[in-house]
C-alpha cells in the first residue's frame, strides 16, 4: 500500500546517513483540525493519519490537534472558523462549503459521480485543480479530498420507490441542491444541522434523512431510522480545507508536508470508505435495518432537471463535461 511504502522510505533515508548535521528544531506548530463525523468515523481516521504523517515528514515538529463530533461546531461555522483563524483545519461536506466556495456545487449534482472507482479519479483530476484555484480566490487552502460515502435514504417508514418519498419530511443538508433533489423525488425537504438530526428523527420532526453508510452505522442512526432505502443519490465527498493565510503563514518546508500529507491521507480515507462498506452494511442489518433496494432510474429521471438548473455557467457545464467523461 503506497502508506507503508512511504514510511520504508523515509525509513531507509534516515538509516542512510545517520550523522548529518541538522539544524535545530523549530518551536513545534499544532494545527487545530474540526470535523463532525463521530471518533473512528472515516474522516476521523483520515486526519489520524493526516496527523502521523505530517509527525513523521516534519520530525515531530508539526502535527495535529483534532476535534471531532462538531466539537468546534457544525459544518457553516465550522469553515467559518476557518475563514476567521479560530480553526486551522477542517473537514466540511462539499455541500456545505459550497457556500463558501460556490463551484463546489458541481459535486451536488445527483448521480453525477457513478461509484468509487470514478470518485478516485475526479480526485486526482484537472478539475480537482481548478476547484483548488476557486478555494484559494476565496482564502481556502484545498488539500485533499476525503470521501463521505455514497448517500442513501433513512426513514422512520418505508422507502421502497419514489412514491414512497411523497410529502416525507425528509432531512438535507443546508444547500440548495440537496433542497432541490429532495423536492424533486416529492419529499418536503427540511435543511437541519447535523447535530440536531437524531433527536428529530427520534422525536419525528422529520421523517427521514439522506444519509451514508458511516454515518447511518456511527451515529446509531438504525435506533431511530430503521428504514435504509439504498437509492445512492449522491457521492458525498468532503474537502480537507485550511485558511490560506494560515497555510502561507506556514515555514516552507512544514507547507509542503502539510500538502503531502493531506495527500497520503485521502488516499488511505478514500480506500477506509469503500473496505469499509460492506461491514457496515452488516452491522446495520444486524442492528435490525429494514434495507430495500428501489429502482433508481426513477429518482435519475426526476433529478435530471437540476443540472440545467444549478450549472449555469461556462466554467460549469465545461467541468461537469470533464467529470462524465471521465471512465
Amino acid at each position: 500500500m503506497t502508506m507503508r511504502i512511504t514510511r520504508r522510505g523515509l525509513l531507509a533515508a534516515g538509516l542512510a546517513a545517520p550523522f548529518v548535521a541538522r539544524p535545530a528544531l523549530a518551536q513545534a506548530v499544532t494545527l487545530r483540525a474540526a470535523h463532525t463525523n463521530a471518533v473512528g468515523e472515516v474522516q476521523d481516521e483520515g486526519l489520524k493519519v493526516m496527523d502521523r504523517r505530517l509527525r513523521e515528514l516534519t520530525s515531530g515538529r508539526a502535527g495535529l490537534q483534532i476535534f471531532p463530533n462538531g466539537q468546534l461546531g457544525n459544518e457553516l461555522p465550522m469553515v467559518e472558523g476557518v475563514a476567521l483563524g479560530t480553526i486551522d483545519i477542517a473537514v466540511p461536506s462539499h455541500a456545505a462549503f459550497a457556500n463558501f466556495v460556490r463551484e463546489f456545487q458541481l459535486f451536488d449534482m445527483p448521480y453525477l459521480i457513478r461509484d468509487y472507482a470514478h470518485l478516485d479519479k475526479v480526485a486526482r483530476s484537472p478539475v480537482m485543480a481548478e476547484l483548488a484555484e476557486a478555494s484559494r480566490g476565496r482564502n481556502f487552502r484545498l488539500l485533499s479530498l476525503y470521501s463521505s460515502g455514497i448517500r442513501h435514504v433513512m426513514a422512520r417508514s418505508p422507502v421502497a420507490t419514489l412514491a414512497d418519498l411523497r410529502g416525507k419530511k425528509i432531512r438535507t443538508q443546508q444547500n440548495p441542491v440537496h433542497v432541490a433533489a429532495f423536492q424533486a423525488f416529492g419529499a418536503n425537504a427540511t435543511p437541519l444541522a447535523y447535530g440536531e438530526l437524531y433527536g428529530a428523527l427520534q422525536v419525528g420532526v422529520v421523517d427521514g434523512a439522506e444519509a451514508a453508510y458511516t454515518n447511518y452505522v456511527g451515529q446509531k442512526f438504525f435506533e431511530v431510522a430503521r428504514n435504509w432505502s439504498r437509492i445512492g443519490w449522491l457521492s458525498l465527498t468532503a474537502p480537507v480545507i485550511l485558511s490560506e493565510r494560515r497555510f502561507q503563514a506556514l515555514p516552507t518546508d512544514i507547507r509542503s508536508a502539510v500538502v503531502q500529507a493531506a495527500e497520503d491521507s485521502a488516499v488511505f480515507e478514500r480506500n477506509l470508505v469503500v473496505e469499509g462498506e460492506t461491514a457496515l452494511h452488516s452491522q446495520a442489518i444486524a442492528h435490525g435495518a429494514v434495507v430495500t433496494d428501489p429502482d433508481k432510474g426513477a429518482f435519475q429521471r426526476a433529478a435530471e432537471p437540476l443540472y440545467a438548473r444549478f450549472l449555469t455557467s461556462d466554467a460549469d457545464k465545461r467541468r461537469l463535461r470533464l467529470v462524465q467523461e471521465i471512465v
